[in-house]
């Protein structure tokens, strides 16, 4: 019959595998955040600087239709903010929980982990006395010749 250690290795595979998944999802999440939040940035910049240079423009005089173009298009860029931090709060909200499932899986591994290495110590420390009472009872069998 295999060690118990051995049967357990299987459980520990698998565990390992569902630990790189969650990991790979972990840095898939934390990315789109990442990028999530940097969109935002230059959207937001981008937001001011049109304005800004619509109002240093506008100092020397507009038409009314360039009025209402920029309006519009500024309507459009708040929106488009209005949606990418929208967009965010998903992801950030996805990615609590992507972590919260990595770390339930993390401490499966690490459970199953330490459980194979308490028994393969345990059947270490097995095997060894064995050994050392085998060579007992062949050390009681050696007779010196004197006797």
């Amino acid at each position: 019959m295999k060690k118990r250690s051995t049967r357990l290795q299987v459980v520990l595979d698998l565990a390992e595998r569902k630990r790189k998944q969650a990991d790979q999802w972990l840095s898939q999440a934390q990315t789109k955040v990442q990028q999530g939040e940097a969109t935002l940035v230059q959207l937001r910049e981008y937001y001011a600087d049109y304005a800004n240079s619509f109002y240093q423009v506008g100092a020397s005089g507009v038409s009314p239709g360039q009025i209402q173009t920029h309006q519009a298009f500024m309507q459009k860029l708040r929106l488009a903010v209005e949606q990418q931090e929208n967009a965010l709060q998903m992801d950030r909200g996805q990615l609590e929980k992507v972590k919260e499932y990595w770390q339930s899986v993390y401490q499966h591994f690490k459970a199953v982990d330490m459980l194979v290495d308490k028994l393969k110590r345990q059947e270490s420390q097995q095997a060894d006395k064995l050994l050392q009472k085998a060579l007992d009872e062949r050390s009681q069998l050696i007779r010196p010749p004197f006797i």
